[in-house]
């Protein structure tokens, strides 16, 4: 897929339904998709419709999290993320032993998360 941004998609564990919503190119692979319940979509599904992300954090599929990463200088980075609401009890330790993904012209790719933060605020647009 070409562009910014991949299209990525969550399954509802309850339900066989798929919520499609956009995401950085090329971070939810690999260990981090498998960590967060996210994964990057085929290129069938680019026609699906998108669910704003707010609306899937507000109904309590998807959360959102801040998480710390450092790299080998030192330097440290906050990289926001979603989740699955299903993966609640075991993303943290699975996100801490992973590192950020290479992607190119990011400062963060290759620096490994140190610290898991959950985030509670969402703002409404209603």
């Amino acid at each position: 897929m070409a562009g910014l941004y991949d299209l990525v998609h969550i399954v509802d564990v309850d339900t066989i339904q798929k919520y499609y919503f956009r995401a950085a190119k090329g971070f939810y692979t690999d260990a981090i998709a498998s960590a967060t319940g996210v994964v990057v979509s085929t290129e069938d599904d680019l026609k699906r419709p998108l669910t704003p992300v707010y609306e899937l954090i507000r109904s309590g599929v998807l959360k959102s999290a801040q998480a710390t990463a450092v790299n080998g200088a030192g330097k440290r980075f906050r990289v926001k993320l979603h989740y699955a609401s299903t993966k609640n009890a075991t993303v943290e330790a699975a996100i801490l032993a992973t590192t950020v993904p290479t992607i190119q012209g990011k400062a963060s790719s290759g620096a490994k998360f140190t610290n898991f933060g959950t985030e509670t605020r969402i703002t409404s647009r209603s």
